[in-house]
């Protein structure tokens, strides 16, 4: 059954905000942003996440590390910095550059104060109830006035399997994605798309049937993300 979550955020429009960087910024403020870093080498799946031979697909949003920066208020905390995200374990994982070894990673802190981008992508901490311990990650997928679009990375982890006689092989790890798309209204309300299409007609209210005739025009779906993309940005517009 799918489910309604209400989180206490401030939605602003991240996209348009201008921010300035702070060049005083020093090194010591800089590493508070940092947790002290201990699983980021060793995982929870009782494996390393630093052999990827050892599983199919990955824990991660992207394997390799890109170019990123991390948002506080109005400034940049931290520029020209490599940013990789656990979906996993839902974690920024972040390093002072490209050129950093993996091992000298450390975790981001978790804190709906911050966000953090990678190359043109955005993430944001939203906590759950207030309470940032429980809260997780959304990538902001579209925003706008009366709604906007939020992904949750999710993976299925199936572990490794032995082989049990001389006619079966080893299987290993998997890691599969398994997102989940929710509906953010003006008022922070966190809603997940449903599967079914009538269902997730309704929660566009009193402009379903425009909804609906849209899609149908436009030969668009909701399980399609550039097609949920061009569903919003028409919603919004109306």
């Amino acid at each position: 059954m799918k489910k309604t979550i209400v989180l206490s955020i401030v939605l602003c429009a991240i996209t348009t905000i201008g921010f300035t960087q702070n060049h005083a910024l020093t090194r010591q403020l800089t590493s508070d942003l940092y947790l002290v870093d201990e699983y980021i080498q060793r995982g929870d799946k009782g494996m390393s996440y630093m052999d990827s031979k050892d599983y199919i697909g990955t824990p991660y949003n992207n394997e390799s590390y890109l170019p990123g920066k991390v948002y506080g208020d109005d400034v940049v905390l931290m520029s020209d910095i490599a940013i990789r995200y656990n979906v996993i374990e839902d974690e920024m994982e972040i390093k002072e550059s490209l050129s950093t070894p993996d091992n000298e990673a450390k975790a981001l802190v978790k804190s709906a104060d911050i966000f953090v981008k990678i190359v043109n992508d955005i993430f944001v901490f939203v906590p759950f109830e207030g309470d940032d311990e429980n809260g997780g990650y959304f990538q902001v997928i579209e925003e706008g006035g009366q709604a906007s679009l939020f992904k949750k990375l999710k993976k299925k982890f199936t572990k490794a399997q032995i082989a049990t006689s001389s006619i079966t092989r080893d299987v290993p790890a998997k890691f599969k994605d398994d997102n989940e798309y929710f509906v953010v209204n003006s008022l922070g309300k966190f809603t997940e798309l449903p599967s079914s299409k009538k269902k997730a007609l309704l929660l566009f209210g009193d402009k379903k049937d425009q909804i609906k005739e849209f899609m149908k025009k436009s030969n668009l779906q909701f399980d399609e993300e550039a097609d949920l993309i061009r569903i919003f940005k028409y919603y919004n517009s109306i």
